[in-house]
């Protein structure tokens, strides 16, 4: 979040909305909104909504003349506000079960916090080969800047689904016939040793708290990777990383 002048903007290939109302509901249905573009005399009750909606989705705005903006936006009509949109393929949990194989693996994130780590674990599952990864709308890091950066581009190939309720998300996978794996330190079975069925979903949980109740009843089997020399814990894109490739992927 920056009030601050920007002198360039890349925003080559990215989609932009503009408009008051517009921006306002792509921030609060979870949209992957990467910034916020305002014109120098912006004012009003909108325009504080959209500010107090960019600083709680950790979303960056900066402001420009008037001329400038009509430019990003290719439009005069812009009511003072433009937001870019991330490229990232944001998909429904439906789309992705319509066109999954026979085999399959799914990751979760259950609220991570850190946006390097988000992008880590999209990273991971991208190269590992899972099929899509689920982000809570709500309670995790935002799908912004930050996270596309610590992704390397991965998070630009791998299918993203914004889930409004992970429980309900996760209840729908295990009908389909997903087992649901839960990453966690005390977890009472063997990362290393798992028998992966056909289709399978990795949750991790968020850095300090792990996975929220609600997750950890829907969850099939609670698992944990084996440590030494006095390791308590490991990173969860690196925890993540482990378990996809010790046979959670094929």
């Amino acid at each position: 979040m920056s009030e601050e002048r920007q002198e360039q903007v890349d925003a080559s290939g990215d989609e932009h909305i503009w408009g008051r109302h517009e921006v306002v509901e792509a921030l609060e249905s979870g949209q992957a909104v990467r910034r916020i573009y305002f014109s120098r005399q912006a004012r009003g009750e909108d325009v504080e909504r959209i500010k107090e909606l960019a600083r709680v989705n950790k979303v960056r705005f900066d402001f420009f003349e008037v001329a400038k903006l009509s430019k990003i936006a290719g439009t005069r009509a812009h009511q003072d506000v433009v937001a870019r949109l991330s490229p990232v393929r944001m998909t429904t949990l439906e789309e992705i079960l319509e066109k999954l194989p026979a085999r399959a693996t799914l990751v979760a994130l259950d609220q991570v916090q850190n946006a390097r780590n988000i992008g880590m674990c999209a990273r991971t599952a991208a190269a590992a080969g899972a099929a899509a990864l689920l982000l809570p709308a709500r309670g995790g890091h935002p799908l912004n800047d930050e996270v596309m950066r610590a992704s390397a581009g991965a998070a630009f190939r791998l299918p993203i689904v914004q889930s409004a309720n992970l429980v309900r998300d996760l209840q729908l996978l295990k009908e389909r016939g997903f087992w649901i794996y839960g990453l966690d330190a005390g977890g009472r079975e063997d990362a290393l040793r798992v028998q992966w069925p056909e289709r399978r979903v990795l949750v991790a949980g968020n850095e300090s708290k792990g996975l929220r109740p609600g997750v950890r009843k829907k969850v099939d089997s609670l698992i944990h990777i084996p440590l030494h020399g006095g390791v308590e814990s490991l990173n969860v894109a690196v925890a993540l990383g482990v378990v996809l490739y010790a046979g959670g992927v094929r």
